[in-house]
């Protein structure tokens, strides 16, 4: 709306409120417009205000009337009648004026539908955060095979994982092929195309997949010289080290296989890796690809499972929030391990009108009341109660963060319940941009509420659940990278078996710092010494020494660090 000159304020201003001269006209209603419009959630829309007088004659009032928003957790809006649309649902925008004979206003209803497609971005498994861009190449030994996932960017800023609704295609099926799930195999050596397209609006993400004739070396198998006990679970991953001196995750491409069933079991089908103890004794767990093989040994306790550990053992859930229980179990030799893949849950009462557990120990809260949580394994079984309840109010933390274009940050979404208990329900709000061309954030399970900056300006991140609303606003600096710092800074020594976590802290050219420890590459000179996941976590695999090393890249800008680890 054009803004109104203080003559022209002062004269409608006289008309509205009447001056006290009934001979004047006065403000009989106001219409407000458009009528019951629908709008994608993240789209603004602009409502105009009209005055219309007892003489027939009108006025616009968009600038002077009074805005409200009858839910504030589907839409809000500002001074001069501009809506910011956050989640799906109605609410009544009205628009009021207090006269000397009291209140007119007028309103309509504003329907906010699913937000808009408007991107399509590929990322892959190495990718810790997903964010707004698709990688831009990946590299694979012909005959092993690439996890590519596809996000949406959709018009309320949100990032959400589509991998299994898009089609995905590889262009030449000669050079890789794809599955529906996004895994390619690659074929023979050459660069293939890999598409990921939404068939509703045809939108489409691309990148390409280089397929080299490198052949495999040597297998590493993680983690190494483990002990677990009987009935509980461990994870390994197979690191393939090539001719062309790459080195790549072969973990699903590979053959499991136990030395003894009896002792250990290890899966073959996916998720691969995952080892089952099953009595006392040492196996070793093989992992091979096609004559290259790699091991690691196993041993299986005799120690028996005495107790279980449920935390938290007590705790409110939000209704429509999610919460992982941990269970730990405590064994006859002292030893602990972590046992919610091993465990058995349930829920009471168990047709889930109060809760749900899954099979990992994921609580989700449907509605008011008390549920109790059990984890079994054996004969041994821990409970755990669960308060479900509504929310009262959301914040979201940190208030007012800054962060450098093209780096990422995570926000956390604090839930107060009924009963002034707290809940981080991060994972269950619905995350959006106000302004998308500024920042992003993410709304997909696992990473939830990390947001990239794109562009500098600041935008206002929202969260939303139950009709409750958190705001916080993000600043985006044209900071850029500087250095990269990895701690612990001096050189680490561990034991054969054991892991050491590391973390990378970016300094940019403003002077200000962000932890960058997934947002960098990290990478072990010697695989056959330590193997790095994504989030600097290195575990041991042999006796020697490595380097590892951290390089980030933002926005374009590399900067790099290094430090010794010995195993021993």
């Amino acid at each position: 709306m054009k803004s109104l000159s203080l003559i022209a304020v002062l004269a409608v201003l006289s008309l509205v409120m009447g001056c006290g001269d009934a001979s004047l006209p006065h403000l009989t209603s106001i219409d407000v417009s458009p009528a019951n419009p629908s709008v994608p959630s993240g789209q603004p829309q602009q409502f105009t205000a009209t005055g219309t007088f007892s003489d027939n004659s009108t006025r616009d009032l968009t600038g002077l009337v009074t805005w409200a928003s009858s839910d504030l957790s589907v839409s809000s809006i500002a001074a001069d009648g501009l809506a910011t649309t956050l989640t799906p649902g109605t609410s009544t925008i009205s628009a009021s004026f207090d006269t000397t004979t009291g209140t007119v206003s007028g309103s309509t209803l504003l329907t906010v539908i699913e937000p808009t497609l408007t991107a399509v971005v590929i990322i892959d498994g190495t990718s810790v955060i997903p964010g707004p861009n698709s990688v831009a190449s990946a590299k694979i030994a012909k005959g092993t095979t690439h996890q590519f996932f596809a996000y949406g960017i959709y018009s309320d800023g949100s990032e959400r994982n589509i991998t299994g609704i898009v089609t995905w295609s590889s262009s030449p099926l000669s050079v890789a092929t794809i599955t529906n799930a996004g895994r390619a195999t690659g074929v023979s050596a050459g660069t293939a195309t890999i598409t990921a397209t939404d068939s509703t609006t045809s939108l489409a993400g691309t990148t390409t997949l280089d397929v080299t004739g490198a052949t495999l070396d040597t297998v590493v198998v993680s983690p190494t010289t483990q002990t677990i006990a009987p009935l509980t679970r461990l994870r390994f991953a197979a690191l393939g080290e090539f001719s062309d001196g790459t080195s790549q995750d072969i973990t699903e491409d590979a053959n499991w296989t136990s030395s003894s069933a009896a002792i250990a079991i290890v899966s073959n089908s996916t998720p691969k890796g995952i080892a089952t103890a099953v009595a006392a004794g040492a196996a070793t767990i093989k992992a091979a690809l096609g004559a290259t093989q790699g091991s690691a040994p196993l041993t299986v306790s005799s120690a028996s499972l005495t107790s279980i550990a449920l935390t938290p053992s007590t705790s409110g859930v939000a209704i429509g929030s999610t919460l992982l229980l941990q269970a730990v179990g405590t064994f006859s030799d002292t030893t602990t391990q972590p046992l919610n893949l091993a465990a058995a849950w349930t829920v009471s009462p168990s047709d889930g009108s109060i809760a749900t557990v899954d099979q990992t120990g994921l609580v989700t809260g449907v509605a008011t009341g008390t549920a109790t949580v059990t984890a079994k394994v054996g004969a041994v079984t821990k409970t755990a109660t669960l308060n479900v309840q509504d929310l009262t109010s959301l914040a979201i933390t940190p208030a007012a963060p800054t962060i450098a274009q093209g780096s990422q940050t995570q926000l956390v979404a604090t839930a107060t319940l009924a009963d002034g208990t707290t809940q981080d329900v991060s994972s269950s709000v619905n995350w959006v941009s106000t302004s998308p061309t500024i920042a992003t954030v993410n709304d997909a399970l696992n990473s939830s509420g990390w947001a990239t900056g794109i562009a500098p300006g600041t935008t206002t991140i929202d969260a939303t659940l139950n009709g409750q609303v958190a705001s916080a606003p993000l600043t985006v600096t044209n900071a850029t990278l500087s250095t990269v710092a990895v701690t612990p800074a001096t050189a680490q020594n561990i034991a054969l078996g054991k892991g050491q976590q590391y973390q990378a802290t970016g300094t940019f050219s403003d002077s200000s710092t962000q932890d960058l420890s997934n947002q960098v590459s990290w990478s072990s000179s010697d695989p056959a010494v330590a193997v790095i996941n994504g989030s600097g976590l290195a575990t041991s695999t042999g006796v020697g020494t490595t380097t590892i090393k951290a390089t980030g890249n933002i926005n374009g800008t590399m900067a790099s660090d290094q430090k010794v680890l010995t195993v021993h």
